[in-house]
């Protein structure tokens, strides 16, 4: 065998370990709840039922998940629908059964930087890690795995384009910058290295015609790691100051 096909199958195996050891702690968000709809450019004053998918991340075996404040902005009534069991066969069809979805409590946001914990009652879960240490490099292969247009357990694969993008020059707000195609539906997903640690949760895209062109945005895990342990405290974030004084030297 050439040893070329060899490194691909080396390749293609870690590249499947990675996404195995992922895949069970993210889930789909079934958010409902009331809005104002739109018609010819113009905004009706009546209330109309809305229905809108996200993703989340589960960070803790108890039942704690991770995804973006907009996702779930306005819900009346959260669910969260767990991932299948992984199946051999590619033809073998995976339907949604009862125990999959679960009610969730919104237990905080943080507006700021689009972050909200949800809790499910549910216990040993699968989870992934964040990891707010690991060092992330410009040009590292990364993977995105979420629900973009409502396609459960979808994974792609690209780099880090640019850290700490700034988008706005007067929003302190940073993001980690990728390639990997992200669309709607995505927002909450995990944003995933080659050893298996969350290093962001995939929040916006910038889009003329609202799909993906490789400019895909998350939020960085020491962000999501900071506010994850202030919304599970005590329901929000608190503001962090520092004090600095001038001395002559």
């Amino acid at each position: 065998v050439p040893a070329s096909s060899n490194l691909l199958r080396a390749l293609d195996s870690s590249l499947e370990t990675v996404v195995s050891k992922v895949s069970p702690a993210v889930v789909q968000i079934v958010v409902t709840g009331y809005g104002r709809s739109e018609s010819h450019g113009h905004t009706d004053a009546a209330l109309v039922r809305q229905r809108a998918t996200g993703t989340g991340v589960i960070v803790d075996p108890d039942g704690y998940i991770i995804t973006n404040a907009h996702v779930v902005e306005g819900a009346q009534r959260i669910k969260v629908i767990l991932p299948p069991p992984a199946v051999d066969s590619p033809l073998e069809l995976q339907p949604i059964h009862a125990g999959q979805i679960l009610e969730a409590r919104l237990l905080g946001t943080h507006k700021q930087s689009d972050l909200a914990l949800l809790k499910i009652e549910a216990t040993h879960l699968p989870s992934a890690n964040l990891r707010s240490d690991v060092r992330v490099h410009q040009g590292e292969l990364v993977f995105a795995i979420g629900t973009p247009e409502g396609l459960r357990s979808t994974v792609t694969m690209g780099v880090v384009s640019s850290l700490a993008r700034q988008l706005e020059a007067d929003n302190p707000m940073v993001y980690i910058q990728t390639d990997a195609a992200l669309n709607p539906g995505n927002s909450g997903g995990p944003l995933v290295d080659i050893d298996g640690n969350v290093i962001g949760i995939n929040t916006l895209i910038l889009s003329q015609g609202g799909g993906s062109e490789g400019l895909g945005f998350a939020i960085p895990a020491a962000i999501v790691d900071f506010d994850y342990r202030n919304l599970r405290k005590s329901g929000h974030v608190q503001r962090v100051a520092v004090g600095l004084r001038t001395q002559n030297i």
